[in-house]
């Protein structure tokens, strides 16, 4: 075997090997299903993160959202994508019927720990799989 064809063997080898070590935060489905966790009030918290990459499609919902919502509950709907080790969301906080007449732009992160298995959202509220 020649230099040069030993050369492209071994480069050829290497972008294999890049193309497949994907992050553990990024590989596809990591964040996707469904999630609870209680926030910092006390109050429960379901997470349904749909998608495999490189979008998502998340909705949150809080059965009491004590600083947003004055206490009632509020949905949280966007769309995120990865970004290094986090999925960013934008997305619509909204209070649900009986809560303050709110609508507004948020933005939400979630880090995956493939230790635990959870995502730690950027409040530092801890979301287990459902």
């Amino acid at each position: 075997m020649s230099a040069y064809t030993r050369l492209l063997a071994v480069t050829v080898g290497v972008l294999a090997a890049s193309a497949v070590g994907v992050a553990p935060a990024q590989a596809a489905g990591t964040y996707a299903g469904s999630w609870t966790a209680i926030d910092h009030d006390g109050s429960h918290m379901t997470l349904s993160i749909q998608g495999t990459g490189p979008r998502y499609a998340v909705r949150e919902v809080d059965d009491s959202a004590t600083s947003a919502c004055g206490g009632s509950p509020a949905t949280v709907n966007g769309s995120g994508s990865v970004d290094g080790d986090w999925l960013v969301v934008h997305a619509t906080l909204a209070c649900t019927p009986g809560g303050n007449v709110l609508r507004f732009r948020v933005e939400i992160a979630f880090s995956y720990d493939a230790g635990s298995g959870t995502l730690v959202d950027n409040e530092g509220v801890v979301w287990s799989r459902a």
